[in-house]
């Protein structure tokens, strides 16, 4: 009998004690984050992969979504051969030229806006540029579509 009661509060004692783990509150100030992305693509199939058609998906201010309304949707459309086409917010169409480097990112050569280059990373399934800005750093996402959403970029 005496076993059955020291087993029983044995067990009650562990219920209690497995209850109250968690319960208390966390501080999470202080605590920082960081992310490193790896591609394990090679040079073929970064290639492959960038051919085709692309649009702006989303953007981020300072790490704050910009509302899509107010979001500058640039399309692209890179051959395999390295040339392309960018369309601006006003459906000129313009060519371009492109690169995978040599880090597993897309070089773009805007050809008819003075030789300006911009560089693209792989982030999962989309191409991302951080730009410095007036108003802060610019995140722009470029995801790989199969039909453009919006008028003007038709070819």
């Amino acid at each position: 009998m005496k076993k059955q009661f020291f087993c029983i509060c044995a067990a009650a004692a562990l219920a209690v004690c497995g209850a109250s783990c968690g319960s208390r509150p966390v501080s999470n100030s202080g605590i920082k984050a960081s992310v490193e992305t790896v591609n394990n693509l090679s040079m073929n199939e970064l290639k492959t992969n960038t051919t085709g058609k692309w649009e702006t998906a989303r953007e981020y201010l300072d790490g704050r979504e910009i509302d899509k309304t107010e979001i500058n949707c640039s399309r692209y459309e890179l051959a395999a051969d390295g040339s392309g086409f960018w369309w601006d917010a006003d459906g000129n169409k313009q060519q371009v030229s492109w690169e995978v480097t040599s880090d597993g990112g897309v070089r773009l050569l805007y050809e008819e806006m003075g030789e300006l280059t911009e560089y693209y990373d792989y982030m999962g399934c989309d191409l991302v540029m951080k730009k410095q800005t007036n108003e802060g750093t610019l995140d722009i996402y470029l995801a790989k579509v199969t039909k453009f959403t919006e008028k003007g970029a038709e070819t």
